[in-house]
């Protein structure tokens, strides 16, 4: 109908008109593990939301010994808030760390009703090599938190049985595309890096094997930038412009932008929209010098550009010019 629901990293769910002048909090959001870059994370609907009212979050999951880790719940959403809060993903309290950053998050459906979302290596970065981890990957269930039995790595009793890929640093946008209805992710990088990548069953995204970045203080985390076996990016930035939230252009109101990809940019504050050819990048531009980091984007029904904003907490309209 319109109306948004927004995640706030402190743990608040808002419910937003469609006009932005009403917000209301929430009630049946879960605890949080609120440290660093944790906090309530994603939110996305169900496909069949209309029928069944299904709302599920992203948030990092507080643990004994103030540890915390990335987890998925599901919940009925009701006028006043959530019900029957579920979870329907959560990690064996021995990958639990309590280190504050690399959440990953981000959450989409497929056509089939499959669940994906990501979690970044929490600071654990050769773990993101391992199968037996959960940290680093992109992973799939089914939408009540059941393991598809065709997931790449379901058969092996030492690997966890929901990872769709692995090697990936901190996914922190995905998309699909609006034609060919593939997963793109864009990976924010270490210094230098930043990568967009097409997500695809049981590949190695390389992470921290090959990488085109550096560590933040300057030294080297690899020589490689290639190996066999491991794939290569559609595209990277290098400099990064820590990448965040990203989403494919569907609608009608920007003429000549359908299947652009639309970036965001925490560091450079500004929204990039990326032009497209198969699985090629074939250009670049910035259509929004925010004046702040901007933590994610959204096609609305009506075509319009919502445009999420730290600083201020706010969201911001694009419009064409008529």
């Amino acid at each position: 109908n319109g109306e948004m629901l927004v995640t706030d990293i402190s743990g608040l769910l808002y419910r937003v008109s469609s006009d932005g002048k009403e917000k209301k909090e929430l009630t049946g959001v879960p605890e949080i593990f609120r440290k660093g870059q944790g906090g309530l994370l994603d939110v996305e609907i169900h496909p069949d939301f209309s029928n069944n009212k299904l709302v599920y979050l992203a948030y990092s999951d507080p643990f004994p010994r103030r540890k915390g880790f990335t987890s998925i719940a599901r919940a009925i959403l009701s006028r006043s808030g959530l019900e029957d809060l579920q979870v329907i993903y959560k990690v064996d309290s021995e990958h639990a760390t309590g280190k504050p950053y690399h959440f990953g998050s981000r959450i989409v459906f497929d056509d089939q009703n499959y669940l994906y979302f990501s979690i970044g290596d929490r600071g654990e970065r050769d773990e993101a090599q391992l199968l037996s981890t959960p940290n680093g990957k992109i992973h799939r269930i089914h939408d009540d938190g059941r393991i598809p039995l065709d997931n790449p790595f379901v058969k092996n009793l030492n690997h966890i049985s929901s990872i769709w890929c692995f090697g990936n640093r901190n996914p922190q946008g995905m998309a699909i595309h609006p034609k060919t209805r593939q997963i793109w992710s864009t990976e924010h990088g270490p210094r230098g890096g930043d990568e967009l990548n097409i997500i695809e069953k049981g590949l190695n995204y390389g992470w921290p094997a090959i990488t085109y970045g550096i560590n933040y203080s300057g030294t080297s985390i690899t020589d490689l930038t290639e190996k066999e076996g491991m794939e290569q990016p559609v595209w990277y930035w290098t400099p990064s412009i820590a990448v965040c939230g990203t989403d494919f252009y569907d609608g009608k109101a920007f003429q000549n932008w359908e299947q652009d990809l639309l970036v965001t940019s925490l560091k450079f504050e500004r929204l990039h929209r990326v032009r497209l050819k198969g699985s090629q990048k074939i250009d670049e531009e910035v259509i929004f010098e925010a004046g702040s980091r901007v933590r994610d984007v959204e096609v609305g029904p009506n075509g319009f550009i919502y445009v999420c904003l730290e600083d201020p907490g706010r969201i911001v309209i694009l419009k064409p010019i008529m």
